[in-house]
């Protein structure tokens, strides 16, 4: 039996409740990486979206990559603002497209996704989009948590999840799904740590996700840090959270810079590496590791020492 090629699998517009328990219906998708699961999933109250839709895929040469159009080998297809493209496509690389072949603009099919083409094939591609204004939820393992207005899961031989900013709506009059991603508010939180970036991107053939900074650090508590960084990389696997380039912690009198920091949250310390630097009013201690204390902003060096101090 062939999968059905309309443009709509299924679509829940929410705000269901369920109609004697009262019970909001909360939609979600998973994705299963060894024994450990990424899940996603809207609130289910009104203004939140639930969509999924099929595409084809088509493999060959990008030939032309212009604001509306896109020719990949021999054939053409049309592309707006929900048309997702990777980033730093150019035109001779070898790609993969999925599209949607009923839903057309001058004879063109639609263009859904845009990517370079990897050594595996899946036969359709699957997007699911989830939209909430109240913000989509995502979690990463079991201590890992991260939220966004828009996300998509992607399903053709990969499988990924983005979190941005933007939103999406069902054109009922058109019979389609308007997308509309951007930049916007990604938050990841780890216990009491939050970070705040613009976009965040999960793969699960890597199990690694990584939020796009600058971003914004924040941990509440009796001495509230406060820092940045250039991005964050956390790896499911291994459970592990790492701030990345330009690292800083401001907490009490205290600054303290790194090039990157392994955030432990569990054990309540960061483990700081390269080129650490901890300054405050009685002096500044510098280091290659460095162990931070998060709750109160104490660090320890743990590899080449030296030291400034003033009386």
């Amino acid at each position: 039996m062939n999968a059905p090629r309309g443009p709509t699998l299924f679509l829940l517009l929410l705000g269901l409740f369920w109609a004697l328990a009262q019970e909001v219906y909360r939609p979600e998708v998973e994705l299963t990486r060894k024994d450990k699961r990424v899940v996603a999933w809207v609130s289910g109250e009104e203004g939140s979206l639930f969509y999924a839709d099929y595409g084809d895929l088509w493999v060959g040469v990008l030939r032309d990559l212009a604001p509306g159009r896109v020719q990949v080998g021999e054939r053409a297809f049309f592309r707006d603002e929900g048309s997702v493209l990777e980033e730093g496509l150019r035109v001779g690389d070898r790609v993969e497209a999925a599209f949607n072949p009923d839903l057309e603009r001058e004879g063109l099919p639609y263009l859904m996704r845009l990517r370079r083409a990897g050594e595996g094939r899946g036969e359709r591609y699957l997007r699911l989009v989830l939209f909430d204004p109240k913000g989509v939820e995502v979690r990463l393992g079991e201590g890992v948590r991260a939220t966004g207005p828009l996300g998509v899961v992607e399903r053709a031989g990969q499988e990924e999840l983005f979190l941005s900013g933007g939103e999406a709506r069902y054109l009922e009059a058109e019979g389609r799904l308007e997308l509309r991603p951007a930049l916007g508010e990604v938050l990841v939180e780890e216990g009491a740590v939050r970070v705040k970036g613009s976009r965040l991107r999960y793969q699960n053939e890597t199990g690694e996700a990584f939020l796009e900074g600058p971003l914004e650090v924040r941990r509440e508590g009796e001495k509230p840090l406060s820092g940045k960084a250039g991005s964050l990389r956390y790896l499911l696997d291994e459970d592990r959270l790492w701030l990345l380039g330009g690292v800083e912690f401001t907490q009490g009198g205290r600054t303290t810079r790194a090039e990157r920091a392994l955030l432990r949250e569990k054990e309540g310390y960061a483990y700081l590496f390269g080129g650490v630097e901890s300054r405050e009013e009685k002096g500044l201690v510098r280091g290659e590791r460095v162990r931070y204390a998060l709750r109160t902003g104490e660090v320890v060096v743990l590899g080449q020492v030296a030291g400034e101090f003033r009386e």
